[in-house]
């Protein structure tokens, strides 16, 4: 399976970020999405889509998740990620069913590649999970 993208610059750091027929603006000076911005909301998504997989075939139901993530870099060239911390907040769940929404979380994080990509760095990852 192969993804495709295509990176447009001008004279300058602002950019388009294009794949099929969906575009957003690339930006180095908070003009637009930055790249690390990019990558930690690809991770959250691509975890929300693995945990929305396990509930279903689970049958476990929610209503909302939102996922609040931050990615610390380290301060020498290369800066890659050295922690990253999820704070995820799950709302209209059964009070019953908790321990088994936590297994599913657990799981999403095992299974998300990009999750995988992140741990490959050796990176620290932190979860905390609310319900609401």
């Amino acid at each position: 399976m192969a993804n495709q993208i295509k990176l447009t610059f001008g004279d300058s750091t602002e950019g388009k970020l294009e794949a099929g027929n969906k575009e957003i603006n690339v930006s180095y000076t908070g003009k637009a999405m930055a790249p690390y911005e990019l990558f930690l909301g690809g991770f959250a998504a691509c975890l929300h889509a693995t945990f929305m997989g396990i509930m279903r075939k689970r049958k476990l139901e929610y209503t909302e998740v939102t996922y609040d993530v931050t990615g610390e870099k380290r301060d020498v060239s290369p800066t890659i990620l050295t922690k990253v911390v999820t704070n995820v907040v799950i709302y209209g769940t059964d009070p019953e069913k908790k321990k088994a929404i936590m297994k599913s979380m657990e799981q999403a994080e095992k299974y998300c590649s990009i999750s995988h990509t992140i741990q490959n760095l050796d990176a620290e990852m932190e979860f905390n999970i609310e319900f609401k």
